[in-house]
């Protein structure tokens, strides 16, 4: 094995390692994940939780805990830690696949905590659809898997690889092992066959045109008022006509006329 590849596996064991050491410290915070970056200054670390103050603690206590063994046990050079809040937790796929996994732990029924979880996503209104996938010895000695769908999930393409979030836990008890995964598509993913109207250009297209059409019956109608020419004999006879000489015409019929007289 050459010596880069062997630096690139040691790196990702140890990034394993410390998001392992994060989960089982952060697990009560809703921990959702964690960025590393190299600076000039030393190693900045983004923790993003639901809950940062179990995070930061009273006086910044528990954080100085946690940047100590990062230092100590991991060998990261000056760490700073800088934690971020998350917004809506309940459409984090990481966060609640550590709820489940931590309801579970807690002795809940798998079902009744599964269905739990999924309405609870549903229910936040920002969700498109979720999958939670819960494999293990779930009710016997015999390994299963058990999944609860709600919603529309991409499973394939460009919205499926933006769109879906995911998040996976695990969950220790007496039986085994129980793996959890949990994935989440955001109600803003854009999908292939959507088709979205944009009001603000169409309302100004159908005024032009209003605007244009209007435009061109005035310039018609001028036109036509133009071509209109009158013959010399026609013109003669309005001249001779006069408002006064205009007798009352009758509308009834003949036949009507006659029997009056």
């Amino acid at each position: 094995m050459s010596p880069l590849a062997k630096h690139f596996i040691e790196n990702g064991i140890k990034l394993m390692q410390i998001n392992e050491y994060l989960r089982s410290e952060l697990v009560r915070a809703g921990f959702a994940g964690v960025d590393i970056q190299k600076t000039p200054l030393g190693v900045r670390i983004t923790l993003r939780t639901s809950r940062p103050g179990l995070v930061i603690g009273k006086g910044g206590k528990r954080i100085q805990e946690i940047t100590d063994i990062l230092q100590e046990r991991f060998g990261l050079e000056m760490p700073q830690i800088e934690v971020e809040e998350v917004q809506n937790p309940d459409v984090n796929a990481q966060i609640m696949a550590e709820r489940l996994a931590y309801s579970l732990d807690r002795g809940r029924h798998f079902r009744r905590a599964g269905y739990y979880i999924l309405r609870k996503v549903m229910d936040s209104g920002e969700a498109r659809g979720v999958e939670i996938i819960v494999s293990g010895k779930v009710t016997s000695q015999r390994a299963r898997t058990q999944i609860f769908r709600a919603g529309t999930m991409s499973k394939s393409g460009q919205p499926a690889q933006e769109g879906v979030d995911k998040g996976v836990a695990q969950c220790v008890q007496k039986s085994g092992t129980l793996g959890i995964i949990v994935k989440i598509m955001r109600a803003d993913t854009r999908m292939g066959d959507t088709v979205t109207l944009k009001r603000d250009l169409l309302s100004k297209a159908q005024a032009k045109a209003e605007a244009k059409l209007a435009k061109t019956r005035v310039e018609y109608k001028i036109e036509e008022e133009e071509d209109i020419e009158l013959s010399v004999e026609d013109k003669e006879l309005l001249d001779k006509v006069d408002e006064e000489d205009i007798s009352e015409i009758s509308l009834k019929p003949d036949d009507e006329v006659k029997d009056n007289n």
